[in-house]
């Protein structure tokens, strides 16, 4: 029994081996498995440990798919030593959160979120600040902007919001910097939110382009969350029902995904500047949308981040969707994910030699 499920799981972790190089408008369902590689790894992983105690030639069923799966496995996991001691003015701070617009179950729980939050962010002396759902809620709609621009001692800000104002909200995608902004402009098409902002900030006598990155949601609902975590319904109809509901979700989302990085890598290509790139990606290192990215800059976790680097914070495990990159010619100094849990994600940071 223990052999076939364990059989199960091998094979639902090679179906996901290649949603790093599939269309998920092609394949959605091999898009879907490698959303969930991290947790089939894991799975595969305690099913090894068990057959090392048990009976060891069984160890070859998830050994070989691990095997042929170690790029995967080598974006998944990372044990990096970080020993950045060196401060100097050359140096470039990065900070990305998705601060989940400061929800809360009542405004005065919200006001503490948002505060707690606020108070991080300052903490942190980062140079450049790249904030994803960041919401604002005043008659003067960007003063909360231009307050938090203020308390960061930040020179510029750039916002942009994905959403008409209603009822005096912006939910959207801001960059803070302390660096002076010369240029600025917003990814989206026809069927897409506005889901990247970039600002061409003047650092250490170089221009970088700063790209704010927060790329299609599944907007699951909690029932559907709770369905994916633990999937118990009435009856069978019931279930396929859910399910197929939860799937469509799932790979709407992906196509959009895959869209949106298409021309995320365009724009790469086409950038005069070096680069960084930050933001909520909404999917795994074992994605298409993940291997778009990196085929043409580094992903600072990769280099000096440790452990499974998990920056999902939600009731689904062991996500890491949170991402900054940087052209080759910065070398990272330093990555780090920071444990404040006032939203559904982890803030990540890193720091770099210009």
């Amino acid at each position: 029994m223990f052999a076939a499920a364990n059989t199960i799981v091998a094979v639902l972790l090679a179906f996901s081996l290649p949603a790093s190089f599939t269309h998920a408008s092609d394949y959605p369902f091999i898009a879907v498995l490698g959303l969930y590689y991290p947790v089939i790894l894991i799975v595969n992983l305690i099913f090894m440990l068990f057959w090392l105690f048990v009976k060891k030639r069984y160890v070859i069923i998830s050994a070989v798919v691990i095997f042929f799966g170690i790029s995967n496995l080598a974006h998944t996991f990372n044990f990096s030593i970080n020993n950045n001691t060196e401060t100097d003015s050359m140096q470039i701070k990065v900070l990305s959160y998705n601060v989940r617009q400061f929800q809360a179950d009542d405004k005065f729980t919200k006001l503490i979120v948002k505060n707690d939050i606020l108070s991080f962010i300052v903490k942190q002396k980062a140079d450049i600040v790249c904030l994803q759902e960041f919401q604002s809620h005043n008659k003067n709609i960007y003063e909360p902007l231009k307050k938090i621009r203020d308390t960061l001692n930040s020179g510029t800000y750039y916002y942009e919001s994905y959403y008409s104002p209603r009822y005096n909200y912006l939910t959207g995608l801001v960059i803070f910097s302390k660096n002076k902004a010369v240029n600025k402009g917003k990814l989206k098409f026809e069927g897409s939110r506005t889901f990247a902002i970039y600002t061409d900030l003047l650092i250490n006598d170089d221009t970088l382009r700063v790209f704010n990155i927060h790329l299609a949601s599944i907007s699951l609902t909690p029932s559907d969350i709770d369905f994916v975590v633990k999937p118990e319904v009435e009856d069978n109809k019931a279930f396929r029902n859910k399910a197929t509901e939860v799937y469509s979700k799932l790979t709407n989302a992906f196509i959009l995904r895959q869209k949106q990085a298409e021309l995320l890598a365009e724009e790469i290509k086409g950038s005069p500047f070096k680069i960084l790139l930050a933001g909520d990606f909404n999917d795994t290192p074992s994605s298409f949308v993940y291997k778009n990215i990196e085929d043409l800059l580094v992903d600072a976790f990769s280099e000096k981040g440790l452990g499974m680097g998990i920056s999902y914070a939600g009731k689904i495990p062991f996500l890491r969707i949170d991402y900054i990159f940087a052209s080759h010619e910065l070398e990272i100094l330093d990555f780090k994910k920071h444990k404040i849990l006032r939203s559904d994600h982890y803030p990540i940071s890193a720091i770099y030699k210009n």
